[in-house]
């Protein structure tokens, strides 16, 4: 079987346990018998399930990376980001609940838009972001984290489009001042 087919497998039969369990008691043993796969396919494809976690993040954001890579939209990032996030809910929350992340998100929105905004300052800036900048975005990007933890538990009723409004309604100025300067 094909590395990248035995993957989907893997991950499509976590998505489908989740359903069913906490990812606490979920193990690979689990996982290649509902993909009919071999323990041996698992650890071809995955060092651990920590390892594969890592990977299904690092894929969503690629996922959304490519819609930002477009026009260096942030707006396009986040909604391709929380529509990603949102398809994969239980998912992201199961990990987000467990003992792996507590209660983190780090691939689209921590690593994810500081990542993304480095990428506008590679694109457009001739400059390096000063201190005050880095902070803001750090800042910001623990900021939109946390938002984004209230929206995935269900304590905020939006569709992405409008929970992206609201995450870019809360830009620090100076990384706003900052990113309207090389994005136009």
């Amino acid at each position: 079987m094909v590395k990248k087919q035995a993957k989907q497998l893997l991950v499509q039969a976590l998505m489908d346990l989740l359903k069913e369990a906490p990812l606490d008691k979920i193990d690979v043993r689990d996982m290649t018998a509902k993909a009919q796969l071999s323990r041996q396919t698992f650890y071809y494809n995955f060092k651990n399930k920590q390892d594969m976690i890592n990977w299904i993040f690092a894929r969503n954001n690629e996922k959304a990376k490519l819609s930002f890579t477009k026009k260096y939209s942030l707006h396009d990032y986040f909604v391709a980001s929380l529509k990603i996030i949102q398809q994969y809910r239980n998912f992201y929350t199961n990990v987000l609940l467990g003992k792996y992340y507590q209660r983190t998100i780090p691939g689209p929105f921590e690593n994810g838009l500081i990542n993304a905004v480095q990428d506008i300052e590679m694109h457009y800036a001739s400059g390096r972001m000063n201190t005050e900048q880095w902070d803001s975005l750090l800042f910001f990007a623990f900021g939109a984290k946390g938002m984004v933890m209230q929206w995935l538990l269900g304590e905020m009723r939006l569709s992405p489009e409008e929970m992206t409004k609201v995450i870019l309604a809360n830009i620090p100025p100076q990384l706003k001042e900052y990113i309207d300067k090389y994005h136009k």
